[in-house]
């Protein structure tokens, strides 16, 4: 799962393809290598790039300018992929607020994957990860009970400022946002809620491409269809959709 999109063209054309991309440092315009799924590394240009929290087949590695492009192919740089860089995914988040000195939580609600809390002079505050997006909300006072790591921690909205943040579809990067919030609150600086107030793009956003069946995992593939029904035993034939079928019935 990648928060950030890029749609990217392969052949310098306006046909683009969505891709994760896991740096915050890539910018439209840069040219970039791709690791496609069981393909060669391609070349691409980046031609867009939105806060989408897609999951897409393939990945860009690099930088171009950090490959190294030859008559056999393309060569990552020393040490293998630059990917990842900066705050690009949940976990990027997590580590983060970890070194930031907010304590690792466990959310009584499932809806969370992971919560952190911390205190500072005169409030308390949580940053609830989910799949699709990160909750903040700022309490006022201090907690009765000490805030032990991995601790049960139960969630009642009605118990201070609670901003509901959804990865699709941000203007902004909201991990970096939720950073930043985390540091100044620990800083017991002002006006803490407006820097994680949840802002959406203006920009029309792309439809995500069709879930495509992976070959491996795909009986009727496996066993060579091309479109037609597939003959398995005793009358039962497989459709292209990979439901069965009893003709003899």
């Amino acid at each position: 799962m990648s928060y950030i999109i890029a749609h990217v063209s392969f052949d310098r054309t306006e046909k683009t393809y969505p891709v994760n991309c896991l740096r915050t440092d890539i910018k439209i315009g840069d040219e970039v290598v791709v690791k496609m799924n069981n393909r060669p590394l391609k070349w691409a240009k980046v031609m867009d790039l939105n806060f989408l929290n897609w999951n897409c087949q393939n990945t860009i590695e690099c930088l171009a300018s950090e490959a190294e492009f030859t008559s056999d192919g393309i060569t990552l740089p020393r040490g293998g992929s630059l990917s990842i860089k900066g705050l690009s995914r949940p976990y990027d988040l997590a580590v983060q607020l970890y070194r930031l000195g907010w304590v690792p939580r466990r959310a009584a609600s499932r809806m969370y994957r992971s919560a952190y809390s911390a205190s500072n002079r005169s409030r308390t505050a949580l940053i609830l990860m989910r799949k699709n997006g990160v909750d903040v909300q700022v309490i006022d006072g201090l907690p009765e009970a000490e805030q032990k790591p991995n601790s049960v921690l139960s969630i009642s909205r009605s118990d201070g400022n609670f901003i509901a943040q959804a990865f699709h579809g941000s203007r902004d990067n909201i991990l970096e946002r939720t950073a930043r919030f985390a540091a100044a609150f620990l800083r017991n600086e002002d006006n803490l809620e407006a820097m994680v107030q949840p802002v959406r793009t203006g920009k029309a956003l792309p439809k995500p491409p069709p879930r495509m069946r992976r070959q491996e995992d795909d009986l009727y593939s496996a066993l060579g269809g091309s479109g037609e029904p597939v003959y398995l035993s005793d009358g039962v034939w497989l459709t292209p959709g990979g439901g069965a079928h009893d003709w003899g019935r």
